[in-house]
């Protein structure tokens, strides 16, 4: 392999209270009502003392030594934009060492959903392009960055969303290099069929030899060193691969102790050695691609790597169709009901709802800050559905929501004829449904 794109997904939650439904707080600020400060606070501070500061201060280190000795380190981030909010909060030493590898010019910052959010995944992709403007301009004004690279939430893909990031103005996209579109080899270069946003995939069995397999013992390779793994990238077939983990590998996932931080520090020099050049994807998106097209949703996650882990059972399906309910309330009242709402929109608050087996369900019980999925699900329906019904009161509003509907599929939900109204300017498909629009204000 000639290149490689070494990335870190960089992502903190909002959590809902672990004990919504049998403590609730009808006063206070709506953050403070809803959301776990308190544990969000403590899982910050932990993974910045183990990860956030020891990790980054290696990196900043090793592009400086580089450059003092005329070898090129490049890497990229995808930071989401909870994360910013946190760390403005907790970890204001953290933005600055981030804000010190963008000055050195060798840092690329992807663009993502402002919240972390499966929006990407409704019907009406309005608040999704709301969220994917709210986090480039957090991009622009922490890290002095157009972002040109997208990072849809979990690597959430399909053609629908290749194509709306495309006419957003990005020009590369990231997502899994998943076998059906890989062909069993992930590490080239591809262009959407039809258009010419660049797309790289993942090397997602070389990103979980570091974000899984480091610290099992169990593993045939065990120990993972840093001139072992770039021995294997560099044997491997391709112009340019991606590799692309969770931050939280260095340091919180595998304890400073397991040696992670020795690895991180180690790898850019032996793949510097063995002639791997690591690169931005910015700079690689005028390299031809091949024609790549989209049969179906894919995602990082578990086995299956669609959109099952956010969107795969019944709990899932009614917290989603909960807090699409609150969509249009929360935009009226703007302000902090709608930073509120958007917490909920978090593909975390999906994802601790997944109910599996074997390694998948190991690993989502690993990420999960609830006891168990039905815990997480008796405290976050019950919380957004709180939420709802105070918006409600709020607005005087007593009848059923008007739920347009396309091709069976549950699309807006609208309160009253102004809302009704916006939705169909923003949704031509639905005009029909204007001729219902009466009757249902009856």
């Amino acid at each position: 392999m000639q290149n490689l794109m070494l990335g870190f997904e960089v992502h903190q939650p909002f959590r809902v209270r672990r004990d919504y439904f049998w403590q609730p707080r009808l006063r206070g600020r709506l953050e403070e009502r809803f959301f776990d400060i308190e544990l969000n606070k403590q899982i910050f501070e932990r993974a910045k003392n183990k990860c956030y500061m020891p990790a980054t201060k290696i990196l900043l280190e090793e592009i400086e030594k580089a450059e003092k000795e005329g070898r090129d380190v490049s890497l990229f981030f995808s930071i989401s934009g909870t994360f910013l909010e946190q760390a403005e909060m907790w970890g204001k030493d953290v933005l600055e060492l981030f804000s010190a590898l963008a000055s050195t010019k060798k840092v690329e910052f992807l663009a993502q959903t402002y919240y972390h959010s499966v929006t990407s995944m409704w019907e009406d992709l309005y608040e999704w392009r709301e969220q994917v403007k709210a986090h480039r301009e957090a991009i622009k004004s922490n890290f002095g960055q157009d972002p040109v690279t997208f990072e849809n939430t979990e690597l959430l893909m399909n053609r629908r969303i290749a194509e709306e990031v495309e006419k957003l103005g990005f020009k590369a996209a990231i997502t899994e290099g998943r076998e059906d579109i890989s062909d069993g080899n992930p590490n080239r270069i591809f262009r959407l069929k039809g258009g010419n946003l660049k797309i790289f995939l993942r090397n997602y069995r070389l990103s979980d030899d570091i974000a899984f397999r480091f610290s099992d013992r169990g593993w045939d390779q065990y120990p993972l060193t840093a001139e072992k793994f770039a021995d294997w990238v560099a044997k491997a077939q391709g112009k340019a691969g991606l590799i692309f983990i969770d931050y939280e590998t260095f340091g919180e996932h595998n304890w400073p102790e397991s040696g992670i931080h020795d690895f991180l520090r180690w790898l850019p020099r032996e793949l510097g050695k063995r002639g791997v050049r690591l690169v931005m994807p910015q700079e690689m998106i005028k390299e031809d691609g091949e024609e790549l097209d989209f049969s179906s949703t894919i995602s990082w996650a578990d086995i299956r790597k669609d959109e099952s882990s956010w969107l795969g059972n019944i709990m899932q399906w009614a917290y989603d169709d909960s807090v699409r309910r609150g969509e249009m309330l929360a935009k009226k009242f703007k302000g902090e009901w709608l930073k509120a709402w958007r917490y909920f929109t978090a593909s975390d608050s999906y994802y601790y709802l997944f109910i599996g087996e074997s390694s998948p369900m190991v690993v989502h019980s690993y990420f999960n800050s609830f006891n168990s999925p039905i815990d997480a699900f008796i405290n976050e329906f019950y919380a957004v559905n709180q939420f709802n019904f105070e918006m409600l009161r709020k607005a005087k509003i007593n009848r059923e929501p008007f739920i347009f509907m396309k091709g069976g599929k549950r699309g807006p939900i609208a309160w009253n004829s102004k809302m009704f109204e916006e939705i169909v300017k923003r949704n031509p498909q639905f005009i029909e449904m204007k001729k219902y629009m009466r009757e249902w204000l009856r």
